[in-house]
């Protein structure tokens, strides 16, 4: 063992020379989700006000006047002289919101208290337009509903017979965690992912490159102690970048503006003490597994630019599966916890969300210290051939 960890302070103070892996594990962590979710919020919040206070250009076919007298002239600008292909070629063009075309007939329909149709175009790319015309139109349709039922001389009741109301009963730590949580635990992969890369780049192939892991084979020690070195501060950095986007996560909640009340409540429940203890017992050998199979990846590489090219097809590997937890209907059961980097996203939407069982907790991270033993055995059989340790 002091072996090991005399093996583990020189790649570490290795590690610490590097600038490029300090500012990979400790700086971009820190710095992008405060950064992200500072740019999200705010850029959200303008292109929503930027949205509801815009003035629609909509063409109206057909119309019955009393529809074109109830429209805000100053929300609404309406567009003469169109046609429906015109209308539509000029929707596809940007050059008009949205078009609305009452059927033929539509005032003989209402006269007989029938139903009429109405067409509504617009593009769905274009934030909000389908939500303000809705509105209109179910504006419209209250008045009409209305006249008929006192023409009818009958009560609203008679012609509702069912009056359904929606009541979501998941608290809204539960709702907002379902959310947010598939955004946060691809980004705390992410950073363990690169975190362990670029030392396991420099510490493996990068000594190969200088010719120093000769030496380093000379010294009165075995390969597995010098591998399991290596992979201890492979693995302590892949822990430092996800500790610091803790750290991020912890300064967005205090410092940054304009985030809704909703998710400041679940965001601050992220940061209790179980929360963290319970994503570190994950993100562990997580790491461990990352900073075996990328040395056991880059042990085969000549210089660092082949090992660039070997390690780049397997982040997308790690990418994918971390993705599908924000996919909906991806939900965490015995099957999907034994899924490796996607049992710990959906995993760490269930712990936010306050829904996690103890089960499939277990079942977790038992598979991934599985999963960090298997890489490290790998690993050392790598680091066991000459032929790919020396040139």
């Amino acid at each position: 063992m002091k072996t090991i960890l005399t093996v583990f302070n020189k790649e570490l103070i290795d590690i610490l020379r590097d600038r490029r892996t300090l500012f990979t594990a400790i700086v971009m962590p820190a710095l992008l989700i405060p950064v992200m979710m500072y740019g999200m919020t705010k850029l959200t919040k303008i292109i929503m006000e930027k949205e509801e206070n815009k003035k629609l250009k909509l063409a109206v076919l057909g119309s019955p006047d009393d529809f074109l007298g109830r429209l805000d002239t100053a929300k609404i600008e309406l567009v003469h002289g169109m046609t429906m292909e015109t209308g539509r070629e000029a929707i596809l063009a940007e050059d008009l919101d949205a078009m609305i075309g009452f059927k033929d007939g539509f005032m003989e329909k209402q006269t007989e208290l029938a139903s009429s149709k109405v067409n509504l175009w617009y593009k769905s790319t274009n934030l909000m337009v389908k939500s303000r015309m809705t509105d209109i139109m179910d504006s419209y349709e209250a008045d009409i509903l209305a006249a008929r039922i006192g023409q009818l001389n009958i009560s609203e009741d008679a012609i509702d017979p069912i009056d359904l109301k929606h009541d979501d009963i998941a608290p809204k730590k539960e709702q907002m965690g379902k959310t947010v949580g598939g955004f946060l635990p691809y980004m705390f992969i992410i950073f363990c992912f690169t975190g362990c890369m670029y030392p396991a780049l420099d510490l493996i192939t990068g000594e190969k490159e200088r010719g120093t892991i000769e030496t380093l084979l000379t010294v009165p020690a075995s390969r597995f102690n010098i591998l399991m070195g290596k992979v201890m501060a492979i693995s302590l950095v892949g822990m430092a970048a996800a500790i610091m986007g803790i750290l991020g996560l912890v300064a967005a909640i205090k410092f940054l503006p304009d985030i809704p009340e909703d998710m400041l409540v679940v965001l601050g429940s992220m940061v209790s003490a179980k929360f963290i203890l319970m994503l570190l017992a994950m993100l562990v050998p997580l790491c461990i597994f990352f900073a075996g199979i990328l040395s056991a990846l880059v042990i085969k590489a000549k210089s660092f630019k082949e090992a660039q090219s070997i390690v780049s097809p397997f982040m997308f590997l790690v990418i994918v599966p971390a993705a599908m937890a924000m996919m909906p209907g991806i939900e965490l059961d015995w099957k999907t916890a034994l899924v490796p980097i996607l049992n710990i996203a959906l995993a760490t939407k269930e712990i936010i969300a306050g829904t996690i069982q103890n089960g499939h907790y277990i079942a977790i991270v038992v598979s991934l210290i599985v999963l960090a033993i298997v890489s490290v055995i790998f690993s050392y059989s790598q680091f066991s051939k000459e032929g790919m340790v020396l040139k």
